[in-house]
């Protein structure tokens, strides 16, 4: 579901200089840009500066790879718009690209979402909250050249809220860029202004974290209407049921865009080893005093890692995640 489908300006729907100067003068003159603000499995819902609507996808699309075929936030090139199915010219260079592998024995390509500039990844104060799941998602932000912010939910359930800051904080002791820590109380809309330095017009905003941590509360919050429905969390566990089954893009009332999508189970991030070494500068800058270029950090001589954690400068489990998202675990 989208929100907000009238006009709007292309300055609102995100688009900027890096697409523009990427069309020839004829392509301005003759194309149309839209944005895609929701994807099925065979067609697009896509938004311009007149309204949204939907069309369906040609066959030469299925032809191209997985990670080149439009996905929601991506901008397309379209002529014939009175036709029922305008054609798609082209889909302009992505200025960045949330990707994942997918679960399971094929570990396909699954695109999230284009052209995002903020990832706000969505925790909650309780026992769905894992420093080791926010330091994959920061490091996915990383490698996707987006600006990571962690956002900590439920924090009107919690009693130890400190804790929890003080985690997410330790997050970015040697990240390459600072990780904002923001607190909210999703179903409070003045507590979600707390988010508004990131909702300038034209930023798009992506949601991201596991499903019962308020994402669709808080989107609800941004937007200052009901747009998804939310779902309660099983105390045992602190888990919830996916309430957002399709990912949507939609327009803030006061400025910028914000993507929303299902709860994610499990993050692949075995292309992401950029957004680990900057996750990880401080190990990053030990290994280079290391003896040896190809140092594994393991058994061998004169390691300046192994040195760094036997003296007590370096976390042993912050080198153990280290160590498992090298690995693409």
């Amino acid at each position: 579901m989208q929100t907000n489908l009238g006009k709007a300006t292309l300055l609102e729907l995100g688009w900027l200089e890096y697409f523009s100067s990427q069309l020839s003068e004829e392509e301005q003159q003759s194309l149309v840009p839209m944005r895609v603000v929701g994807a099925q499995r065979t067609g697009l819902s896509i938004r311009g500066v007149d309204g949204t609507r939907k069309i369906s996808l040609a066959g030469r699309w299925f032809q191209e790879a997985i990670e080149d075929r439009p996905t929601i936030g991506d901008w397309l090139m379209l002529r014939d718009l009175e036709l029922p199915d305008p054609v798609v010219v082209r889909r302009l260079q992505r200025k960045s690209v949330l990707s994942r592998r997918s679960p399971g024995a094929a570990h396909e390509m699954q695109l999230l979402g284009a052209n995002v500039d903020v990832l706000f990844i969505v925790t909650s104060c309780n026992q769905e909250f894992n420093a080791r799941r926010l330091e994959r998602y920061v490091a996915f932000a990383f490698a996707a050249g987006v600006q990571p912010v962690l956002v900590l939910t439920k924090v009107d359930l919690c009693n130890q809220l400190s804790d929890y800051v003080e985690q997410a904080q330790a997050l970015q002791d040697g990240a390459v860029g600072k990780v904002p820590v923001i607190t909210v109380n999703a179903t409070d809309l003045s507590s979600a202004e707390a988010l508004s330095p990131w909702c300038n017009e034209g930023v798009t905003v992506a949601l991201m974290g596991s499903s019962g941590v308020g994402k669709s509360t808080l989107l609800n919050s941004l937007l200052g209407t009901l747009v998804q429905a939310t779902g309660a969390i099983r105390e045992e566990d602190g888990k919830g049921r996916h309430t957002t089954t399709d990912r949507s893009l939609h327009l803030l009332p006061r400025g910028g865009l914000v993507l929303d999508s299902p709860g994610i189970r499990e993050l692949q991030i075995s292309d992401a080893e950029q957004g680990v070494q900057d996750l990880f500068d401080d190990i990053t800058e030990l290994s280079l005093r290391c003896r040896f270029n190809d140092c594994q950090h393991r058994q061998e001589p004169k390691c300046a890692v192994q040195q760094a954690l036997q003296e007590g400068r370096l976390d042993p489990l912050r080198f153990a995640s280290y160590c498992k998202l090298q690995a693409g675990d």
